[in-house]
């Protein structure tokens, strides 16, 4: 007999981007600072890609989250739009899941910098 628990092989947190639009920004690097929002900002903006990642059950939003941070910086986004970050069990999906929204700032027609980078994480 082998002695011992067999531990289940974990795969680092992923992320998956949908492009909603072009952002018509260059891509930031993947350190790159931004905020992260639990609500709609007051001020006009426009979505520009779904960021979805997804951890390993034991995984938590901390351990998730840097994934989904680097796939948002890749978009040129200047906030991430948290919808559902939560622990889920079903018939598709496993594990902890962020769903977000890569976000600019736009003012009337025209696209604006977004705020000072706050770096908040």
């Amino acid at each position: 007999m082998i002695a011992g628990c067999i531990r289940a092989i974990e795969l680092p947190p992923q992320a998956t981007v949908t492009e909603l639009e072009p952002s018509g920004r260059a891509a930031k690097g993947p350190d790159c600072t931004m905020p992260i929002l639990r609500s709609e900002p007051l001020t006009d903006f426009k979505k520009v890609s779904i960021i979805e990642g997804l951890g390993s059950r034991f995984a938590e939003e901390s351990d998730v989250m840097p994934a989904v941070m680097r796939a948002a910086c890749d978009t040129g986004a200047d906030a991430l739009l948290i919808l559902a970050s939560k622990a889920q069990t079903s018939e598709n999906m496993t594990g902890y899941y962020i769903n977000a929204v890569a976000i600019i700032y736009v003012k009337g027609n025209n696209v604006v910098s977004g705020p000072a980078q706050a770096g908040i994480r």
